[in-house]
C-alpha cells in the first residue's frame, strides 16, 4: 500500500449493485460517497453526480498531497523571496554544478528580490513585474541582464504554480525592451561637485559612505560588509575580504556576510586623497550615534564590526542605498527647479544616480588623472582587462578639450602640442 496515497480498497457500487470504482459508493437516498486517504488524512465527499463528484475528488487528493509536501505553505503566507529560496534548493541548485551558484541567486535577488520580494505570491500581477523591469532598466541594467533575471523569476513561479501557491503566471507577457547599448551613468565632475555639496549641506548620515564609494570604486555590497579589520591605516590600505547579501532562512529575511563576487574581487585598494580623514569622520560619527541610542542601537554583532551602518546601527544593504540615491536625486531636481523660478530659466536635470555609477565615476576619474588600465583593474577587482575598459567614459567635457587641442585638421594649425594617446586606450 502506497504510503503517501492509498485511496479506501473497498470497491464500491451503485443502489443497481454495478461498481463504480475504488472509493466510490451510492448511499440509501441516492447520493454519491467518495472516500479517499493521503497521509493518513481522510477525504470524504458527497454529490448528486458522479461525474463532477469525481472531479471534486482529484482535486482534494491532489491539494491534499500538495499541502503534505509544503506544509503551512500558500500563496497568501509565504513570499516570493521565501518561495525563491526553497524553490532554489530543491529545483535549481541541484541542478548546478557544485550543487549551487552564488551567482544565480544574486541575480534574482539583485534584480527582483529588492524590489518585489517582499509580496506573497497570491498577490503579484503583471504590473509588478512590468514596474520592476522598467527600473531595473532606469537604473541602468542591460536588457540582456534583465531578461537573464526575468528568465530566472518565470522558472520560479511556474513551480510555485505546480505546486498551487499561484493561480495566474505574472510573467507571462511582461516585455523587456531591447535597449540599445547603455551608456554607464558616470556623474561628470560637475555633477560630483554638487552631489557632494548637497550631502555637506543636508548633513546627510550616508555622506562619509558615499564619498567612500567615491574614493574606492567598492562594490555597494562590499562597502557594506567592510569591517574597521579590514583597513590598515598604518600602511594605507583596505582589504576587500567579503560582501554583505540578502538571504532568506526559515521565510525571515537576513542579511549575511559572503564571500565577494569573484577571485580577483578579493584584493587590496591604497588610501586616495582623503580617504583617511573620511574615515576617520565616520568612526566617530557612529561612536556619537551610539551612545546616543544606546539600547536603541541594532548594529548585530555577528555581522562583526562594520564600518557603514545605518543611523540606527543596522547593516546597509543594496536597497536601502538604492532608495537614499533616489532620493538626494529627486531633491537636488527639486532644487534646480526651484533656482530657475527666481532666475526665469529653464531648469537643469541630474539624472538618476545609482550606487553602481559611483564605481563607474571612481574609474572614469582615475583614467582622468592617467591611471593605466591595468592598475585600476587591480583596483576594481575586475577578473578580465576588457571589462576594466568598458567601465572607463569619455565624458562630453574631455571629448571636447581633447578635440580643442588638436587644433584645426584642415588648414594643419595649432599642431605644436603632442598628445598621448596611450593613456586614452584604456578610456576607447
Amino acid at each position: 500500500m502506497d504510503s503517501n496515497y492509498e485511496r479506501m480498497r473497498i470497491m464500491g457500487k451503485d443502489l443497481k449493485g454495478k461498481e463504480l470504482g475504488r472509493g466510490l459508493s451510492q448511499r440509501p437516498d441516492g447520493r454519491y460517497m467518495a472516500r479517499a486517504q493521503v497521509e493518513g488524512q481522510p477525504i470524504v465527499l458527497y454529490g448528486w453526480k458522479l461525474k463532477e463528484l469525481k472531479k471534486e475528488l482529484a482535486l482534494a487528493v491532489d491539494e491534499a498531497k500538495r499541502s503534505t509536501l509544503l506544509p503551512g505553505m500558500d500563496g497568501k503566507s509565504i513570499t516570493l523571496s521565501e518561495w525563491f529560496e526553497e524553490w532554489y534548493a530543491k529545483y535549481k541548485a541541484p541542478t548546478l554544478k557544485g550543487g549551487g551558484s552564488p551567482s544565480y541567486k544574486r541575480k534574482f535577488l539583485n534584480y527582483f528580490g529588492v524590489r518585489i520580494g517582499s509580496k506573497f505570491l497570491a498577490d503579484i500581477r503583471q504590473l509588478h513585474v512590468q514596474t520592476a523591469i522598467a527600473d531595473m532598466l532606469e537604473a541602468g541594467r542591460t536588457s540582456k541582464s534583465v531578461r537573464e533575471a526575468t528568465g530566472i523569476l518565470q522558472n520560479c513561479v511556474e513551480a510555485a504554480i505546480a505546486n498551487g501557491l499561484m493561480s495566474i503566471n505574472p510573467v507571462v507577457g511582461v516585455i523587456v525592451p531591447k535597449c540599445e547599448k547603455v551608456e554607464r551613468r558616470v556623474l561628470s565632475v560637475e555633477e560630483q561637485e554638487i552631489f557632494l555639496d548637497y550631502l555637506a549641506r543636508t548633513k546627510s548620515w550616508y555622506e562619509e559612505m558615499y564619498q567612500f564609494m567615491l574614493l574606492t570604486g567598492m562594490r555597494v555590497g562590499e562597502v557594506g560588509g567592510l569591517q574597521w579589520e579590514d583597513i590598515d591605516f598604518a600602511n594605507k590600505f583596505i582589504y576587500v575580504k567579503r560582501t554583505l547579501s540578502y538571504q532568506y532562512e526559515n521565510g525571515k529575511k537576513t542579511m549575511k556576510l559572503t564571500s565577494p563576487k569573484t577571485e580577483n574581487s578579493v584584493r587590496k585598494i591604497p588610501f586616495f586623497g582623503e580617504t583617511r580623514e573620511i574615515l576617520e569622520r565616520q568612526f566617530e560619527k557612529v561612536k556619537r550615534k551610539r551612545v546616543d541610542l544606546g539600547e536603541r542601537w541594532r548594529q548585530p554583532e555577528e555581522l562583526g564590526n562594520l564600518v557603514f551602518l545605518t543611523s540606527m546601527g543596522s547593516p546597509i544593504g543594496r536597497y536601502s542605498v538604492e532608495s537614499d540615491m533616489r532620493y538626494v536625486t529627486k531633491q537636488i531636481n527639486d532644487m534646480f527647479r526651484t533656482e530657475a523660478l527666481y532666475t526665469g530659466g529653464i531648469p537643469k536635470k541630474f539624472e538618476r544616480v545609482h550606487p553602481h555609477a559611483l564605481r563607474h565615476t571612481f574609474a572614469t576619474r582615475c583614467f582622468e588623472k592617467g591611471m593605466t588600465p591595468r592598475t585600476v583593474q587591480e583596483i576594481m577587482g575586475h577578473a578580465n582587462y576588457n571589462t576594466t575598459v568598458s567601465y572607463t567614459h569619455v565624458l562630453d567635457d574631455i571629448k571636447l578639450k581633447e578635440a580643442e587641442r588638436l587644433g584645426d585638421f584642415l588648414q594643419n594649425k595649432n599642431n605644436d602640442e603632442t598628445v598621448e594617446y596611450s593613456g586614452l586606450l584604456g578610456i576607447m
